[in-house]
């Protein structure tokens, strides 16, 4: 038989189970149980605690903790969204250029893509589990210090759930009556709503924040200046020979119209559709014929692009032709130039550059020509109808041209040398009987020789509607160096019937004297023809217009082409004014390039200054570079928004627990502790029959909190009035 000690009774010698369990094995309190409570990594920590044969026991534990070191514990759950969400920030508002490819291996892109939407998954739950704490630190202080309504309790577990702003939880909540002031109760819905709203949008804006946007980024420019007036760059009104040296003499002088119209015979009127008796296909193929054809200048070559009337598969409402003014196209790829120097230089120095890319383009805005044409046959002999252009889209009247001589059989015979070569009579069209015309063009086609017989000549009536419109002329590297390309917006519907405030043609148009559009169709001195026969007899490989599938169709082409191509060249050997500023020191290279940015526009890389009464006109250059990059556009800016009120709201929580309130917990952080809480509650009158659910609002609008009642805590209704107040660094069962 055992033996007592003397003075010690039978109860104090039986050893307590649960104190002896509790003597060998303890609820996590180190730094690292803390750590990882606090982190959320209780399931790691005690699972490797089992592995270790360490079995751990409920104790009492402390709801409120007051030391630092655990307030820099919960600090740290929202230190690396926060961080991540700032780098983003930073990436998009002050823009980072890439390249061609994301950073790394080449032809990666979609790992790599792939790596970045597992990052921003990964932010999205960092993130809400930084709200979710911030959340449930609001809640427990007013479960502890005031009272809650009950129907948000569970707000913390809910609020990335955007239903949770229509459930009878919330409508509860806001129709509670019961917080200690209106400020609490402004605080605590408002914190819902943002917070559900961040949950449910902090996913797809971190998503879109940390990719990369392939778009062109702007990369700079500069202002320039012409040594032309814009009324000598783009007249309203054209008198006499408006070209310098003509009639050509020489096919070296750029000056000289000749020299283009077999660029335009070959690369675009050549390509006419031959009449079906002739074609290969027998007519079956739908007819088609190119656009656009290339126009050469002094130091570039610009395009001219068109859309016909004919038997094509498209129908415009007008022939139309427009193409980029000569000087602007000389000046752009010559800017264009620099602005490559400059940017190589800087990525040969190892400054920040655009060192790769897919494409770059340059662009400047300014007034270009727009043609329209428009012409009707008649017979020799009759009186000729001109169309009138100025009464809209598809109303084209014809009116009577009063002339003795036009059409007449002898006019003919002197215009086509005696039926052999097409001929061209310019005239003006007075705006009484014709409203906004440039000039008038009467055309004399000799007849052709068919298998029934010869049919007669015609004579095309044409109004021509010369314009210039607003484009943007640019440069593509992709689309070649130094070819300048650009159209008007909208120049294919009808806008050149819309007004400005003042009732003026907003493109303005261009009068055109005969002298001047004689001109530009001279004689070209090798062939002894004039430039309307060649391109005449350049339709569709014919040689003979007439021939041609819809020969008024030809013709309107061949003038739209031929007027275009003139106006083009208005004041074309104007050249930029100054020189590059500081060529020594590169001066002119930072001028270029965006300025203290990685993204914008450029400066003024040349050193001239205008002054009253100086005859030029200025413009500025844009470059833009196409590849990566982060920076802010519509879709970055919203994302980037919603990060900046998470990283906001995450810095005002951290600062608050760090250097005011001192303290923190994390009791209560999941379904199962309050559930836990709840169990260990004395059951209270107020929720009388909601065992099997809630079916009204008032249960959920009853006002809760947790204090201590036989020193245990539990949920405390209006019911009970003997609850204490929780108290720091104290624990509790």
């Amino acid at each position: 038989m055992r033996r007592r000690m003397p003075g010690v009774s039978q109860e104090e010698d039986t050893p307590d189970p649960l104190k002896v369990e509790s003597s060998k094995y303890k609820t996590p309190s180190t730094g690292l149980g803390k750590l990882s409570h606090t982190l959320r990594l209780d399931a790691v920590y005690l699972f490797f605690q089992e592995i270790r044969g360490h079995s751990v026991v409920e104790e009492k534990k402390v709801a409120i903790l007051g030391d630092m070191r655990s307030a820099c514990y919960v600090s740290l759950l929202h230190i690396l969204p926060t961080t991540a969400s700032i780098t983003l920030l930073v990436l998009n508002w002050k823009g980072y250029y890439i390249g061609d490819e994301l950073q790394g291996p080449v032809g990666q892109d979609g790992l790599r893509f792939l790596g970045l939407q597992f990052a921003s998954k990964m932010l999205e739950l960092l993130a809400v589990a930084s709200l979710s704490t911030i959340l449930f630190a609001l809640i427990r202080s007013l479960l502890i210090y005031d009272t809650l309504p009950f129907g948000a309790m569970t707000t913390g577990f809910e609020f990335n759930n955007i239903s949770l702003l229509w459930s009878k939880e919330f409508v509860a909540t806001c129709g509670a009556t019961t917080f200690s002031s209106s400020r609490t109760k402004i605080l605590l819905v408002s914190t819902i709503v943002v917070f559900t709203i961040l949950g449910a949008t902090i996913g797809p804006s971190a998503a879109v924040a940390s990719q990369p946007v392939l778009r062109n980024w702007p990369g700079g420019g500069t202002v320039f200046w012409l040594n032309a007036t814009s009324q000598e760059l783009w007249p309203s009104h054209l008198d006499g020979v408006g070209l310098p040296d003509l009639p050509c003499i020489s096919s070296q002088n750029a000056s000289c119209v000749p020299p283009n119209y077999s660029l335009l015979a070959m690369e675009m009127l050549s390509f006419w559709p031959s009449p079906s008796s002739v074609s290969a296909d027998g007519g079956t193929v739908p007819r088609l014929m190119p656009e656009k054809a290339s126009i050469s200048g002094r130091y570039s070559v610009h395009t001219l692009e068109a859309r016909f009337i004919g038997p094509f598969v498209y129908h415009p409402h007008l022939t139309s032709a427009t193409t980029p003014s000569a000087a602007v196209a000389d000046a752009l790829s010559q800017v264009a130039r620099y602005w490559n120097n400059a940017n190589t230089h800087q990525c040969y120095v190892g400054k920040t550059c655009f060192h790769y890319y897919n494409d770059i383009s340059y662009t400047v805005n300014a007034l270009q020509p727009l043609t329209f044409v428009r012409c009707s046959a008649s017979d020799i002999n009759a009186t000729i109808q001109f169309p009138r252009l100025d009464q809209g889209i598809e109303k084209y009247p014809l009116v009577n041209y009063s002339s003795t001589t036009i059409g007449s059989q002898q006019w003919f015979d002197a215009a086509t040398s005696n039926g052999s070569n097409p001929g061209l009579s310019w005239v003006e069209l007075p705006a009484a009987d014709f409203g906004r015309a440039s000039v008038g063009a009467a055309v004399a086609l000799p007849g052709t020789k068919t298998k029934t017989g010869e049919e007669g000549g015609q004579i095309l009536a044409c109004t021509i509607d010369a314009r210039w419109a607003n484009a943007t002329a640019a440069i593509s590297f992709l689309g070649g160096p130094m070819i300048v390309s650009g159209t008007p917006a909208l120049w294919l519907g009808g806008a050149q019937y819309q007004l400005d405030s003042t009732g003026l043609p907003l493109w303005p148009q261009v009068t055109i004297a005969p002298a001047w559009a004689e001109s530009i169709s001279s004689i070209v001195t090798d062939s002894s023809e004039s430039v309307f026969t060649s391109l005449c007899n350049s339709i569709g490989r014919l040689g003979n217009v007439s021939k041609a599938v819809s020969p008024i169709n030809a013709v309107e082409a061949i003038l739209a082409v031929m007027i275009t191509d003139g106006l083009a060249r208005t004041s074309s050997l104007a050249t930029i004014l100054g020189s590059l500023k500081g060529l020594d020191n590169g001066e002119w290279i930072h001028e270029f390039l965006p300025k203290d940015t990685v993204f914008g526009t450029g400066g003024s890389a040349f050193n001239y200054t205008y002054q009253q009464g100086d005859q030029s006109t200025k413009f500025e250059s844009r470059t833009a570079v196409n590849g990566y990059g982060y920076g802010i556009t519509a879709a970055p800016l919203l994302s980037t928004l919603v990060l900046f009120i998470y990283s906001l709201i995450a810095t005002i929580y951290v600062v608050h627990s760090l250097c005011f309130a001192k303290m923190t917990s994390s009791s209560w952080k999941s379904i199962t502790e309050l559930v836990a809480l709840a169990a260990n509650s004395t059951p209270s009158s107020v929720l009388k029959n909601t065992g099997a659910g809630i079916a009204t609002l008032g249960i959920l609008k009853q006002p809760v909190k947790i204090g201590v009642i036989d020193n245990r805590l539990q949920m405390v209704f209006d019911d009970r009035e003997d609850a204490d107040e929780i108290k720091q660094n104290e624990y509790y069962g």
